[in-house]
């Protein structure tokens, strides 16, 4: 069996994920990272419970400015390396919470934002600065036209259950959270179907990507 470490992630990741008793890579996650940790666009197939959050989660944070580099002294102060995008306050939740116990010694803030709560302690926690935001289309919007979410630094674009995202009418809100981020980002598209709208989006967005699919025969055994 390959385990994280053979593939190229970082010590500090891979000893978070092992305390989780985290060792060996899913399917999903051994094809992507060998692509996804160059920066190289990526189209994932997946259904959700394939271990597809720790497939871009972890390209995301290690690719990420950390504390301990000198650079992070360099970066815009406080402003998002990387934004994941996500149709419900369910799945934001979640891939928030595999991040942050992926990043445990790496010091790089995760924040959540959704919809249907309070906006001051959002509002508080981008003025303090961030690392990586998952949130809503929706609410990523609001907080995108107040000037309290500034996307024009991100290097990592995740969007996460796109076809969800089509089907809840988040499209107009994605194409608007894209045009707010650098074209020079990495951008990584995971979908359980591919409709044409999505492979539309795909081709206006992405740049030579690689398309990746996790086989039915391990989705049975997640």
């Amino acid at each position: 069996m390959t385990t994280f470490r053979e593939l190229g992630v970082l010590p500090e990741i891979c000893d978070a994920l092992e305390r989780a008793g985290i060792t060996t890579p899913f399917a999903i996650q051994e094809m992507t990272l060998s692509v996804a940790l160059m920066g190289t666009d990526l189209i994932g197939q997946a259904r959700t419970g394939t271990g597809k959050t720790l497939a871009f989660g972890i390209p995301v944070l290690q690719r990420s400015v950390t504390p301990s580099d000198p650079a992070y002294t360099d970066m815009p102060q406080g402003k998002p390396q990387a934004l994941i995008v996500a149709p419900t306050r369910e799945l934001a939740l979640q891939v928030s919470s595999d991040l942050t116990l992926a990043s445990e010694d790496l010091g790089l803030r995760v924040l959540t934002v959704y919809g249907g709560v309070g906006y001051e302690p959002q509002l508080e926690a981008l003025d303090s600065g961030v690392d990586i935001v998952v949130g809503t289309p929706g609410r990523l919007i609001d907080l995108a036209n107040k000037r309290a979410l500034d996307l024009s630094h991100v290097h990592a674009l995740v969007l996460d259950e796109a076809d969800e995202m089509l089907d809840l009418g988040f499209l107009p809100d994605v194409e608007r959270l894209i045009s707010f981020t650098p074209e020079t980002r990495q951008t990584m598209l995971f979908s359980a179907t591919m409709p044409s709208a999505i492979v539309a989006l795909a081709r206006r967005h992405l740049r030579h990507p690689m398309n990746i699919r996790a086989e039915a025969s391990y989705e049975n055994s997640t």
